[in-house]
């Protein structure tokens, strides 16, 4: 699940707790039928407070996403990495086409030509390819290209938060 919310704000205090939830979840979230409970014994609190301040620090926008990273190639899926100018009197309504869209992953403004980038991962090719027209269509993205995937590269992140 991917946060629509796109912010340039400065970011909230986050107290002690706050930022072990949050180095927790970005290495690994327990595969348990309530993963947030294991999260919260080992962090010495309850389940609720966990699941509490993790929408909170969504609801800011601290957590931009929380999901697993899945090998989509294995099971046949299709994604590629879209890049498109939209006019700067369009921002917004790119924003909330692409936020509209649970297949589009990531989705990121920058100060170029081709100003709108996104990764969208659908079923198969033919789907993919749908949802790029749609979204392309709605948001008057006036160019669209995509840049398919040539070589894997796996990086562990992980910050300290």
């Amino acid at each position: 699940m991917v946060n629509p919310k796109m912010t340039t704000k400065p970011p909230p205090e986050l107290d002690a707790l706050d930022r072990a939830i949050l180095n927790q979840i970005q290495v690994a979230v327990p595969l348990a039928q309530r993963p947030f409970a294991v999260i919260a014994k080992a962090l010495k609190t309850d389940e609720d407070e966990v699941i509490n301040r993790i929408r909170r620090m969504w609801d800011l926008g601290v957590v931009r996403r929380l999901g697993p990273i899945v090998d989509y190639p294995s099971w046949g899926m299709s994604g590629v990495l879209v890049a498109a100018k939209v006019t700067p009197d369009n921002i917004e309504l790119a924003r909330q086409v692409v936020g509209d869209y649970p297949e589009i992953t990531h989705a990121y403004l920058r100060d170029h030509e081709w100003n709108l980038w996104f990764t969208v991962i659908a079923e198969n090719e033919t789907a993919r390819n749908a949802i790029i027209d749609r979204v392309k269509a709605a948001a008057q993205l006036s160019h669209v290209i995509q840049l398919p995937k040539k070589t894997t590269f796996k990086l562990g992140v992980k910050f300290k938060v």
